[in-house]
């Protein structure tokens, strides 16, 4: 009996080990998708943006959400779709960025009240899976290096070990 407990004990800690390395793995996946993301908008390769934006932006990142969102109003790398746009730019302005709200409030206006009927349960949907509070994502606007001007930059937390 005492065998079996140190046998489970091991395997317990040994699959607990194995979650926290898939979430630490999960925070490096964030981080370079974010960044190749931004390395295709800069070389305007929209459709690697739109790959690496769509996989970012799933992982929780709000600047990723926003330019993915952008992506689908303007038809760059994917097919045109306002309603897209309109449920990633209601999980990007979690990160209460004034200029994206701002955009939001412009398709908001532009669809009518069935359409937003419509959208508002994948919103919440959209919110629930790719959310600050569901990705463990922490967003907020710092300066970049050498200049004063402030970037929203984002982070994500692994989840901490459960013993």
């Amino acid at each position: 009996m005492k065998k079996l407990f140190i046998i489970l004990a091991v395997i317990l800690s040994l699959t607990a080990g194995s979650a926290e390395a898939a979430k630490t793995a999960e925070v490096l996946e964030f981080e370079q998708t974010s960044e190749l993301s931004i390395s295709a908008l800069r070389r305007e390769d929209y459709d690697a943006a739109f790959k690496h934006l769509n996989k970012a932006a799933k992982l929780g990142n709000k600047v990723s959400q926003f330019n993915l969102a952008l992506l689908y109003m303007e038809g760059l790398g994917v097919k045109q779709d306002y309603a897209q746009a309109y449920l990633w730019l209601n999980v990007a302005v979690e990160a209460k960025e004034k200029s994206w709200r701002k955009v939001r409030d412009q398709i908001h206006s532009a669809l009518s009240k069935e359409q937003i009927a419509a959208l508002t349960p994948f919103v919440n949907d959209y919110i629930k899976k790719y959310g600050a509070r569901a990705q463990g994502v922490n967003c907020r606007k710092k300066p970049s290096i050498g200049t004063k001007i402030k970037a929203m930059q984002c982070t994500k937390r692994p989840t901490p070990k459960v013993l």
